[in-house]
């Protein structure tokens, strides 16, 4: 019975459409999953634990999503800078001994430069990856995570846009 409920569930096509329009898919498809819980009539006790388990997910997801969401600090970022800069300029006193052996440590330069760049370039990936965005629109980002999906989530339940049939 679950198993071609199921089928019929996720094959539909207005299934489908109702969750590409949603505007916080995940939440869509957590509040399908309560919906076809409370059709099923279930043994209270299992659907208590199974509730429990999407309950679980559910934060899951909104605890992923604040993450995702959040800022690195700048500090961070300019402290590692600042470390690497006077690593950077200590670099030519740690290779000297190791050019000991050639003609007036010329070679000392160019592998100075190049582990520099390696290093910087390195540096500048990190800055990028930590915070993506020139300016963080904490306002929007929160009116988009947060509010949004829980405001759509109240509409659905009040709605309720998509009932399908019973299959029995």
């Amino acid at each position: 019975k679950f198993q071609q409920y199921t089928y019929t569930y996720i094959s539909d096509p207005k299934y489908g459409e109702m969750l590409r329009e949603a505007n916080h898919k995940p939440t869509a498809a957590l509040s399908q999953i309560t919906q076809t819980l409370v059709e099923f009539q279930l043994n209270p006790i299992h659907q208590t634990e199974i509730e429990t388990v999407v309950n679980e997910l559910c934060d899951a997801l909104g605890a992923s999503e604040r993450i995702f969401t959040s800022p690195v600090p700048v500090f961070y970022t300019r402290f590692t800078a600042r470390f690497l800069a006077v690593w950077l300029f200590a670099l030519p006193l740690g290779l000297y001994a190791p050019f000991a052996g050639t003609w007036n440590h010329i070679p000392m330069i160019p592998v100075t430069v190049v582990l520099g760049l390696f290093l910087l370039g390195i540096e500048r990936l990190a800055t990028e990856m930590e915070e993506p965005f020139s300016i963080l629109p904490m306002e929007k980002m929160c009116e988009n995570s947060i509010r949004g999906p829980i405001m759509e989530q109240l509409e659905r339940s009040r709605s309720s846009p998509y009932q399908p049939e019973m299959v029995v």
